[in-house]
C-alpha cells in the first residue's frame, strides 16, 4: 500500500529509488516474484535454506521503507504514522522471537504453525542436522545409568559429542532396547523414518524440539500392533525418491570403511540404470 502511494505521490525530485539504481530495483522484485512462483510450483519442498533467496530479496526490498514512509507523512500524516508503527511493532516481534528462541534457532517454527508438531509441518533437514549432540551427552548422564540409543539424522558420529549415545534405528527397536531412554531426531520422526509411534512414551523436547526423548516400554510392542513401531512395509526411508534404500545408512558405512566406497558407487549406478530402464518401459 505505501509503494503505491508513492507512486501515486511520486517527487521527480525527489525519487524513492536512488537514481542509477532503478535497474536492480526492477530486477530485485522481479527476480522475487520469479523465484518464489517456481518454488511455489516445484515439487520439490525441502530444507528452508533453499529459499534464503527469497528471504534475502524481500530483505532488499524493505530498504526504501524509512523514505515512502517520510514522503507519505507530508500528504497522509495518519497513515505515514500507523506505518511506522506497524513497522516497528513488526521489528519488535522479530527481536522477541530472536531472543526468545535462542540459542535454537534450527527448529524455530513461527506462530504460523497454529501449536501443531514441527515434525508434522516441515520435511528434510528443517528440524536437526546433529546440532543438539551436546544436549545428547547432558541428557544421558542425567538420565541413564548405561547408555541412550540415538537415531539420528545427519551423519556426525556421536562418539565424539555423545559418547553415552549409541547408534539405534527407531524403525526396528530390539526386545533388548526395552526400558531405555532413546532420543530421536525430529527429522526422523514421520520423514526419514516412521517413528512417530515413539510419541506415546512420555517425549521429553531437546534443543527446541530439534530431538526427542523417550522412555521405551518394557516389553516393547510387537511391530504394526498399538503402540508398537511400524511393519516393514510401512518404513520411511532417508532419500526414498532417489533409491529404493536408505542413502544415509549407505553413506555411514562408507565413510566409516572407504574400502566400501567403489562396490557400493558401481550398485548404485545399477540400480540407477535399472530405474531408467523401468520408465522407459513405462
Amino acid at each position: 500500500m505505501i509503494v503505491a502511494r508513492s507512486k501515486v505521490l511520486a517527487q521527480p525530485e525527489n525519487p524513492s529509488i536512488p537514481a542509477g539504481l532503478e535497474l536492480q530495483w526492477r530486477c530485485a522484485w522481479i527476480s522475487l516474484v520469479v523465484y518464489v512462483g517456481a518454488c511455489m510450483l516445484n515439487r520439490l519442498d525441502i530444507s528452508v535454506r533453499h529459499f534464503l533467496i527469497a528471504i534475502t530479496l524481500t530483505t532488499l526490498l524493505l530498504a526504501p521503507l524509512p523514505r515512502l514512509l517520510e514522503r507519505l507523512r507530508a500528504t497522509h500524516p495518519q497513515l505515514a504514522t500507523a506505518g511506522a508503527v506497524l513497522t516497528l511493532l513488526l521489528a519488535f516481534s522479530s527481536l522477541v522471537s530472536a531472543v526468545g528462541s535462542y540459542p535454537n534457532y534450527f527448529p524455530y517454527i513461527n506462530w504460523l504453525g497454529m501449536g501443531k508438531p514441527p515434525y508434522t509441518l516441515v520435511n528434510d533437514s528443517n528440524l536437526d542436522w546433529d546440532h543438539a549432540f551436546p544436549e545428547v551427552e547432558q541428557f544421558a548422564l542425567k538420565h541413564s545409568h548405561s547408555v541412550v540409543l540415538l537415531d539420528r539424522y545427519g551423519f556426525s558420529e556421536p562418539e565424539f559429542y555423545a559418547p553415552h549415545a549409541r547408534l539405534w534405528n527407531c524403525q526396528t527397536p530390539a526386545a533388548t532396547d526395552a526400558g531405555h531412554w532413546a532420543i530421536v531426531s525430529s527429522n526422523n520422526l514421520a520423514d526419514a523414518r516412521n517413528c512417530t509411534w515413539l510419541m506415546k512414551y512420555s517425549p521429553q523436547a531437546l534443543a527446541g524440539g530439534s530431538m526427542y526423548a523417550f522412555h521405551l516400554p518394557d516389553p516393547i510392542p510387537p511391530a504394526g500392533e498399538p503402540g508398537g513401531p511400524p511393519e516393514r512395509k510401512d518404513w520411511h526411508f532417508f532419500g526414498a525418491n532417489l533409491m529404493p534404500f536408505d542413502i544415509r545408512e549407505t553413506f555411514s558405512a562408507c565413510f566409516r570403511d572407504p574400502t566400501q566406497l567403489e562396490s557400493t558407487f558401481q550398485r548404485m549406478m545399477e540400480i540407477g540404470q535399472q530405474m531408467r530402464n523401468q520408465k522407459r518401459q513405462q
